[in-house]
C-alpha cells in the first residue's frame, strides 16, 4: 500500500527539508487558531447568551484584519525578512492567548476584554499570514507546489480534526484557562520549528533596514489592486473567492450558539462535530495533493457547491449531534478542494512580484468571513438559527454553480 501511495507523488514535498520544518510550523500554529475558533465562541455564548455576540466577536477580528490586510501584503513584498514577520506573529499571538488564559483563570474575563483579544490576534493574522503564505514557494520547486499547496491544507484540515476535539474536551473536564495555556505552548511550538527554516532573501528587495524596506513597500499598495483587478485571471479568480468565502465560512463561528441553542449539548459536542469535518477535509486535501494540475478551477467551483449543499442539509434538517455530523463529514470534502484549490490556482497564476499583495488579499478570506459570521449572527437572532445558516448555505451553491456556467475563465483554469 505505501509503494502504491507514494506512486500517486501523495506526500512527495515532505521529503524537502525546508518544507517539512514550515509545515511542522504551521500544524502547531493551526492547532491553536482551532481550538481558540471553538473555545472563543462558545466562552462568547456562554456570557452572552447572544447570537450577535457571537458575530461581533467575528467583527472584532474582522475588522483590524480588513484594515492592514495590504499591510501585510506590502510588508511580504518589500521586507526581506518575512521569517522575522511570521515569528513576531506567532510570539503576539502566544502572548495573547496566555493574557486570556491567565483572565480564565482569576475569573475575571469580561466580554469586552475577549473583544479586545479578538482585534489583537486579528491585527497580528493580517500582518503575519501574507508572509507565511509568500514563504512557501520559495521552499519547493515550482513542479511541487500544488502538492505543497495540497499538503499545507492536509495539514490544516489534521488539526481541524483533532484539535477542536481536544480544546472542547479539555474545556469540560479541566476549563476553558487551561486549553488558552495549551494553545500560548501550541504557539511557542510553531515559533521553535520556524526557526529552522533559513531565511529565504530575495534579491529584488534592497539592502536596508525593515522600516525602510516596509515604508517603500507601502507606496505599492495601489499597484498590488490595479494588477488584481486589470488581471484576466487574478480579478475573476479573486472575485469570486471572495464572495465564496462569504457564504461558506460563517457556519464555522456560529456552531457553538447552534449546539447549545437546538441541541443542548457542550463544548465537547462542538468539539466532535469541528474535527469530523475535518475528517472529510482531510480527504478530500490528500486526494487533491495526488491529482494532476488539470481542470483545477472546475473542481474548485464544483467543490464549493457541494460545500453549500451538504451545509444546507446539515443546518436544515439535522436532529441530533451525529446526524449533523454525517453531513458535515461530506461537507468537510468540498470544504477541503474549496481552500486546497483557489490557493493554489493563485499561487500558480500570480507574477511573483505581486505575489505578497495578492495573497494578503487572499488572506482577506479569513477576516471576510468573519464578517460574514457576524452578518449571518444578526440574521439569526432576527429569524433564528436554523434558517440564517441555511440560507447562506444555499446563496453558497447558488453563487458557485452560477460562476461554473457563467464565468468560463475561471472555469478553464488548469
Amino acid at each position: 500500500m505505501r509503494g502504491r501511495v507514494d506512486s500517486f507523488g501523495t506526500f512527495e514535498s515532505l521529503k524537502i527539508p525546508l518544507f517539512r520544518d514550515f509545515f511542522v510550523s504551521m500544524l502547531g500554529q493551526m492547532a491553536s487558531q482551532n481550538m481558540q475558533m471553538v473555545v472563543r465562541s462558545y466562552i462568547a455564548y456562554l456570557l452572552t447568551g447572544s447570537y450577535a455576540a457571537l458575530g461581533t466577536i467575528a467583527l472584532a477580528s474582522a475588522v483590524p484584519g480588513i484594515v492592514f490586510a495590504m499591510v501585510g501584503g506590502a510588508i511580504a513584498d518589500r521586507v526581506a525578512r518575512r521569517k522575522l514577520v511570521v515569528q513576531a506573529g506567532q510570539v503576539i499571538n502566544g502572548l495573547n492567548a496566555l493574557g486570556v488564559g491567565l483572565l480564565l483563570f482569576t475569573d475575571s474575563l469580561t466580554f469586552g476584554l475577549l473583544l479586545v483579544s479578538a482585534v489583537v490576534q486579528g491585527t497580528s493574522m493580517a500582518l503575519m499570514m501574507p508572509s507565511r503564505q509568500a514563504l512557501l514557494p520559495s521552499l519547493v520547486p515550482s513542479e511541487q507546489l500544488m502538492n505543497a499547496v495540497a499538503l499545507n491544507s492536509a495539514g490544516m484540515n489534521t488539526m481541524r480534526l483533532f484539535a477542536p476535539a481536544l480544546g472542547g474536551y479539555i474545556f469540560e473536564w479541566a476549563g476553558a484557562a487551561w486549553v488558552y495555556f495549551l494553545m500560548c505552548g501550541l504557539y511557542l511550538f510553531a515559533s521553535l520549528f520556524l526557526l529552522r527554516v533559513p531565511e529565504v532573501r530575495r534579491d529584488t528587495v534592497a539592502a536596508g533596514s525593515i522600516r525602510g524596506e516596509m515604508r517603500a513597500g507601502f507606496g505599492n499598495i495601489w499597484a498590488g489592486i490595479t494588477y488584481i483587478v486589470r488581471s484576466p485571471i487574478m480579478g475573476p479568480l479573486m472575485g469570486i473567492n471572495i464572495l465564496v468565502v462569504i457564504t461558506a465560512m460563517p457556519y464555522m463561528f456560529l456552531l457553538g450558539g447552534f449546539v447549545q441553542d437546538v441541541f443542548d449539548s457542550g463544548a465537547d459536542s462542538l468539539g466532535l462535530l469541528q474535527s469530523i469535518s475535518g475528517i472529510g477535509a482531510l480527504s478530500g486535501a490528500l486526494v487533491i495533493a495526488s491529482l494532476p494540475p488539470r481542470r483545477r478551477g472546475a473542481m474548485y467551483l464544483v467543490g464549493s457547491a457541494f460545500q453549500g449543499l451538504m451545509l444546507f442539509i446539515a443546518f436544515t434538517f439535522s436532529t441530533s449531534v451525529w446526524m449533523m455530523a454525517g453531513f458535515l463529514l461530506f461537507m468537510g470534502v468540498g470544504q477541503s478542494a474549496r481552500q486546497s484549490l483557489s490557493n493554489v490556482l493563485i499561487q500558480s497564476y500570480v507574477e511573483d512580484e505581486y505575489r505578497g499583495r495578492v495573497m494578503s488579499v487572499y488572506m482577506l478570506q479569513f477576516s471576510l468571513s468573519q464578517l460574514g459570521a457576524f452578518l449571518t449572527g444578526i440574521l439569526a437572532a432576527a429569524i433564528g438559527p436554523r434558517a440564517a445558516l441555511g440560507a447562506t448555505s444555499l446563496a453558497l451553491v447558488v453563487l458557485a454553480l452560477g460562476a461554473l456556467v457563467f464565468v468560463p475563465r475561471l472555469r478553464n483554469l488548469d
